[in-house]
């Protein structure tokens, strides 16, 4: 601003201060994190707002950047009240009289804005970016001199200059749309360049693992500009290529078959390095710009790209397949390093067998199957069916290896768990203060005699886990192909079947269900379900199928009806069809109850049809979903069943309500209207107190998608996000239904879901399946156990004795804990736990307290009762539950 401007401007300042008729502050004192606008609203009076803000900037030239206050720095107010006509909103194509002389970095912004008016085209648009960045950095490169520690020129500080640039063109929407998309166009160039300029500094390691921290940093729009940039290429080109690449130098291979493999081993060794962990887009490009080494690794001979004569390299590119991820892109880049495998096919004379024990080993140590697969494909398809069934070979023995491991690790998982799952259900029943007592006393002890007694079974469950999953993907892989490829192999469906269908992958599919609640959807567990057969189990596993189904039933009827749009018909077509593959996906794992399942899913769809928004009718529906499900056989209102699908439609209804509300709703509404849906849906109380539990943040503040749907004003968003959230809050509806089955009131049925202490691990008490309840992951009803295995853990007096001072640490003196405890005997697998059934004799006023008793009050109530009476009642509730 030029002198003689400033002077104009504090001129017409002091008129308008003479002119008022009352009092202002005549100056502000900018506080720590205060704003423009909110400046302007303390003072402003009946003055428009932005009108106001405007007059502020005239009247303090002084400062640079709007966007960026410094604190305690005073500025001058203008008055609230004017009758200066000549004091004006600024439109784009003119300056206001006496308004201060424009930069010409602003002049080239207005002259752009102009021609991009007029008719917009691609070279109009970019010399609208080009002008609005060019000013962006005169303003900045101002800031910076001004400031005695200079400015930082970051993503904040483009935002704030393209706002405020836009801000000028606020009477023309047109013009201010074309600034806020070039200003936006300019931050994310800013994020690409920054990530690539501080990558570049390191070596090749150093390269990705600070892509790796920027990526989690920058936009998704940023991300994805980045992943297929020039910029990228060029830095890996020249900082990771040569280094993966350095190992063949002066290798020709010549004569000798062997030549290659040391090269390979190390090339592929640092390739799979580098991209372990790295996000599957930048992965690509890590891969993409390394293919002619990537070419090189797979001339390898078979029998010397794995273990048995040195070689590492198959792994290694297995594992490199895995890190690009299964999108489009990625699964066309794992083709690609298939493919060129393949084209060395006619060179693999002899060499099937080599190829099978690599694909096997591999898998066997945790590497994914997506390599072999492709690989078998594509050898099918050169009509080379000998060495497709080789391959598919490999990736089925792959599977029993892993089958295999799991077993091993679940034998040392039960030694070390048994002890406690027998505990626990001899115990269940208890107050959730006391069973988390007891059990910390009893880790404790555990910590005491072996020190790294939790950390091995930590380890333990974290492998049967990752094996479970890494499980999954090989059945669902192999199950997946085209039945012309799996005909290569005649044996394959017999062989995975038997895998799928064994105790052991049931139990280890129950802990990855635990630990991740996408286990359950998606393709791998689609193709995978389909290959379950309860006919091919034995009794326990025929249970926990079952439960592990209902539990995919509900985890995919969920993501349905999140996914339905209720004002379109397509979308509800489409969900219905969704729905109706559900009953015949599972209908092997469900057995004889197939059929009931398949009806009950057939009611729960009908609750798609209800238009959006009528809640009367939702409830209704609800209402007829209840009838119905009374008519089917075990779906019965306070039957497992019928508690998990009464508890999904009222979530589904829920669902439907959250997209049809325009406004966030709040909780007391949630909660009202999820009630009103629980009662008509004929839902037991402590489901629906479960449901309505507002534990749950409504939206992640910190995810940019979330955010930019709400600052767009889709509040339908926030509403799912509650609905969803606070299901997931109390665990999903299946396992919810665990923690209901004892019927217990809502503070005993929240304990399934109890922390305990500083383990990291979750109780959960049920009351069916040959285990109560559980350290650890959470089972799907049956725990990973089995009944058998809680027979022989430790001798007859090591089991009363464990059982007697577990029952102490809960709270019951010495008699009571001697009479109530485990016998230390095994009639059909367990003797009849007692503890269970006193609790629930207490709360149902059946032992002679003259009132229902419940948690401490009723273990008082039993510590306080005569040995000899206590023993005859024991006795009398062990006959009657035999």
């Amino acid at each position: 601003m030029s002198l003689f401007s400033f002077l104009d401007s504090v001129s017409r300042t002091v008129q308008q201060l003479a002119a008022q008729p009352k009092p202002v502050p005549p100056v502000h004192t900018i506080a720590r994190d205060e704003t423009l606008p909110q400046i302007a609203a303390q003072y402003r009076g009946a003055v428009p707002q932005a009108l106001y803000e405007q007059r502020i900037k005239d009247a303090n030239p002084q400062v640079l950047n709007w966007e960026a206050l410094y604190p305690d720095t005073q500025i001058e107010l203008p008055p609230a009240e004017h009758d200066d006509p000549q004091v004006q909103t600024v439109a784009y194509t003119e300056q206001a009289p006496g308004a201060p002389a424009k930069s010409p970095e602003v002049q080239r912004v207005d002259t752009a804005v102009q021609a991009d008016a007029a008719g917009s085209t691609q070279q109009t648009r970019a010399e609208l970016k080009a002008a609005v960045k060019a000013e962006m950095q005169a303003r900045y490169q101002a800031e910076f001199d001004a400031r005695p520690t200079g400015a930082v020129y970051d993503t904040a500080a483009i935002d704030a200059y393209g706002r405020s640039i836009a801000d000028r063109y606020a009477d023309n929407p047109a013009a201010r749309a074309g600034i806020e998309a070039v200003s936006k166009d300019i931050r994310i160039d800013h994020e690409v360049e920054f990530t690539v300029m501080v990558a570049n500094a390191g070596d090749p390691k150093s390269v990705v693992n600070i892509l790796k921290d920027q990526w989690s940093k920058i936009s998704p729009e940023a991300r994805e500009r980045l992943s297929t940039s020039v910029e990228l290429g060029k830095l890996i080109n020249e900082k990771i290529e040569p280094y993966v690449a350095e190992p063949f130098k002066g290798v020709d291979g010549g004569g000798d078959p062997k030549a290659l493999r040391e090269p390979a081993n190390e090339s592929s060794k640092r390739l799979a390095e580098l991209v372990d962990g790295l996000p599957p887009e930048l992965a690509q490009a890590v891969v993409t710009q390394n293919i002619d080494t990537v070419m090189r690794i797979t001339e390898v001979k078979p029998m010397y790209a794995g273990e048995k004569f040195g070689g590492t390299s198959y792994a290694n590119m297995a594992k490199v397949a895995e890190a690009l991820g299964d999108s489009p892109a990625g699964l066309s880049l794992r083709s690609d390093i298939a493919a060129s495998y393949v084209g060395h096919s006619s060179d693999w004379r002899g060499q099937g067998i080599p190829f099978q024990e690599n694909i096997a080993n591999a898998i066997r140590d945790g590497i994914g199957p997506g390599l072999a697969l492709d690989m078998a494909k594509q050898l099918q398809a050169k009509g080379e069916n000998e060495l497709a069934g080789a391959f598919l070979g490999g990736v089925s023995h792959g599977a029993e290896l892993l089958q295999q491991r799991i077993e091993g690790n679940l034998g040392d998982y039960k030694q070390m768990m048994g002890e406690l799952a027998r505990l626990l259900k001899y115990s269940e029943g208890l107050p959730p203060e006391q069973l988390n007592k007891a059990v910390n006393d009893y880790l404790a002890a555990k910590g005491k005699d072996d020190p790294d007694w939790l950390s091995k079974y930590q380890s333990l469950e974290k492998s049967l886990a990752a094996d479970g999953r890494l499980l999954q993907e090989t059945l669902g892989g192999l199950n997946a192909l085209p039945a012309e490829v799996k005909a290569s192999n005649p044996q394959l469906m017999d062989q995975i079947k038997a895998i799928a269908n064994d105790d052991d992958t049931l139990q280890a599919f129950g802990l990855a269900a635990g630990s991740d609640d996408r286990f359950l959807v998606g393709a791998d567990a689609d193709s995978t379900a389909a290959l379950f057969d309860t006919t091919k189990v034995s009794k326990e596993g025929a249970e926990y199928l079952k439960r592990l189904s209902s539990q995919a039933i509900n985890q995919n009827a969920m993501s349905v009806f999140a996914d339905v749009d209720p004002d379109n018909p397509a979308s509800i077509a489409d969900g219905k069809t969704r729905l109706q593959e559900l009953s015949r996906q599972y209908a092997g794992a469900l057995g004889k109850d197939a059929e009931q399942y398949a009806r009950a899913i057939g009611e729960l769809e009908k609750l798609l049809d209800v238009p959006a928004g009528d809640t009367q009718a939702m409830a209704s529906q609800l209402n007829r979903f209840h009838t119905e499900l009374q008519g089917i056989e075990g779906f019965g209102a306070k039957e497992p069943a019928g508690i998990t699908f009464r508890a999904l439609g009222v979530a589904a209804a829920g669902l439907a309500f959250g997209k049809s509300t325009a406004d966030a709703i709040d909780d007391p509404t949630w909660a009202n209207q999820i009630a009103a849906f629980g009662d008509a849906a004929g839902l037991v109380k402590d489901a629906r107190d479960l449901l309505t539990n507002p534990a749950a943040q409504a939206v992640d503040r910190n995810s940019p998608a979330a955010m930019e749907a709400l600052e767009n004003g889709l509040k339908r968003f926030e509403n799912v996000n509650k609905v969803l959230g606070v299901v997931s809050a109390v665990g999903d509806v299946a396992k919810l239904v665990d923690a209901l089955l004892s019927d217990r009131p809502l503070k005993g049925v929240e304990a399934g879901l109890y922390g305990l202490g500083a383990t990291g691990t979750v109780i959960m008490a049920v009351s069916t399946g040959p285990v109560g309840a559980l350290v650890g992951s959470v089972m799907i009803g049956v725990s990973v156990f089995g009944q058998a295995s809680l027979g022989d853990y430790r001798d007859k007096q090591g089991k009363i004795e464990g059982s007697i001072k577990f029952l102490q640490n809960a709270g019951f003196d010495a008699d009571a804990a001697a009479v109530l405890g485990d016998q230390g005997e095994d009639e059909y697998y367990l003797a009849v736990p007692t503890v269970p059934l006193i609790m629930e004799a207490a709360r149902d006023n059946r032992i002679g307290a003259g009132k229902p008793l419940e948690g401490q009050e009723a273990i008082d109530f039993i510590n306080a009762m005569p040995r000899d009476e206590l023993q005859v009642m024991v006795n009398q509730l062990r006959m009657a539950h035999r």
